[in-house]
């Protein structure tokens, strides 16, 4: 083996030798210490992304199940409220309650102008009634409720003129009203609780000598037996109407 000198070149050369040009090189990779946190952290995100997906669809599968299931509605609780007063219930509760004009006690006679059904009639109209008449030219003008009375049949309202004790004052107080009140006549007021001591109507609460169908007792004559003049004339006067003579 050939040693050569330092400082001397050899006495021949030796070959050299290129690299084939049909292999190409590549440079070399390089390799970093955070590349495989890098894939981690993308592997974490692509699993978060996967839970995600799957709670969303599991979600919507329970949901799915849900609306197939029928919900029951809590119950309700429903509120009526009163319905509105009709106009008859109003009218009643703001119409005043009727009282009477005829003197508490008294019993006697009156000339009976007008009479008004007591249902259906509202206080009102039986105040406007005695304002018609008081207009027309009747005097002392009240109403009564027909009830209240023994001698009246119940169910009405009485529109009358004057408050007369004897029988003969009433029929005079008519025949000065019978021409603007057609249908006016005279009758008994009397109550049977009554206490009054003014003279008693002489006819019966039934209408006993008030017509030919219904006449007084004979008995009823024997009141003015021995008597003459003007005692005579008073006693007749509280005579009822009609008496029978058989």
């Amino acid at each position: 083996m050939s040693s050569v000198l330092q400082g001397q070149s050899p006495s021949h050369e030796e070959p050299t030798f290129a690299p084939p040009a049909s292999a190409p090189t590549s440079p070399p990779r390089e390799h970093h210490a955070g590349g495989g946190v890098q894939r981690s952290n993308s592997l974490l995100v692509i699993a978060g992304v996967g839970v995600l997906l799957l709670a969303m669809g599991v979600g919507v599968l329970i949901g799915r199940s849900g609306a197939a299931r029928p919900s029951v509605a809590p119950p309700q609780v429903i509120t009526v409220a009163p319905s509105a007063p009709s106009n008859a219930t109003a009218t009643a509760a703001t119409e005043p309650s009727f009282t009477g004009d005829w003197p508490s006690g008294k019993r006697g006679y009156t000339v009976q102008l007008q009479t008004l059904p007591q249902s259906g009639t509202a206080v009102s109209a039986v105040e406007s009634a005695k304002s018609s008449a008081g207009s027309k030219g009747a005097k002392q003008v009240g109403a009564l409720k027909s009830e209240e009375f023994t001698s009246l049949s119940s169910g009405s309202y009485v529109i009358y003129s004057g408050v007369y004790s004897k029988k003969p004052e009433a029929e005079k107080a008519l025949a000065a009203l019978k021409k603007r009140f057609p249908g006016a006549k005279v009758i008994a007021v009397s109550n049977s609780g009554s206490s009054s001591s003014t003279e008693p109507p002489t006819s019966s609460p039934g209408g006993v000598g008030e017509s030919e169908n219904h006449p007084a007792p004979p008995s009823v004559l024997k009141s003015l037996k021995g008597t003459k003049g003007k005692s005579y004339e008073e006693r007749s006067k509280n005579l009822p109407n009609v008496v029978s003579t058989g």
